[in-house]
């Protein structure tokens, strides 16, 4: 097991994120200390067999949660995640659509082939939020909360980010007329990932309010 690289963990019958800190032999056999990413606590000598790879998990739709978007659970999350920052402002749930799902992903790919991050310039009239970090094994739910936390960021009463700051990947996320969201991502074998969400209608439109 390669240290510092998500995993997932069996804890409680569940099968949840977590990072290897670091490894030791006890007893003869190997053991490791874990970080969980949800409740971020740290367990020691966790057994091997307590410890699976992320494709494996994923692949067999072991767990509720993920690290990406190949799994219902991933949706699930990402829509989740998007509906909590709405449930906030008090305004209406998104539902998901394939249709922006494919366009998002298609756009995705193109940039992690560049491993560049811009938007796109073929948008037809979609909003957009992007994301982008290396060897930090993001989840659906991490992403969009890099994009809410831009209300610490944001003025209502004025309409306006804070001096030197983006809130704008935050308004979209809660401009009330937007009703469908879809993202894709890729990750990349150098660590770099990118992730793109395409909302319908759009939202940010200069000198109105999100809701």
């Amino acid at each position: 097991m390669d240290l510092d690289q998500p995993v997932y963990v069996e804890r409680d019958g569940e099968w949840l994120r977590a990072r290897i800190l670091y490894g030791i032999i006890s007893a003869g056999r190997p053991a490791f200390t874990v970080q969980y990413h949800g409740d971020r606590a740290i367990e020691e000598n966790v057994p091997i067999f307590r410890i699976q790879n992320v494709d494996v998990t994923q692949t067999h739709n072991a767990s509720s949660q993920a690290y990406d978007l190949s799994t219902q659970a991933g949706i699930d999350e990402m829509l989740a995640a998007h509906n909590y920052w709405r449930s906030q402002v008090g305004i209406a749930p998104l539902t998901w659509s394939d249709e922006l799902a494919d366009f998002a992903q298609d756009w995705a790919e193109e940039l992690a082939a560049k491993q560049r991050m811009q938007h796109n310039p073929n948008n037809p009239d979609f909003g957009e939020n992007l994301a982008t970090g290396t060897n930090i094994f993001f989840s659906p739910e991490q992403v969009v909360n890099l994009w809410g936390n831009e209300v610490a960021d944001y003025d209502y009463q004025t309409n306006r980010c804070a001096p030197g700051k983006m809130c704008g990947h935050y308004t979209q996320l809660v401009w009330e007329e937007t009703t469908e969201v879809g993202c894709g991502m890729v990750r990349k074998d150098n660590g770099w990932e990118i992730w793109v969400c395409n909302y319908d209608p759009p939202g940010n439109y200069v000198g109105e309010r999100p809701y």
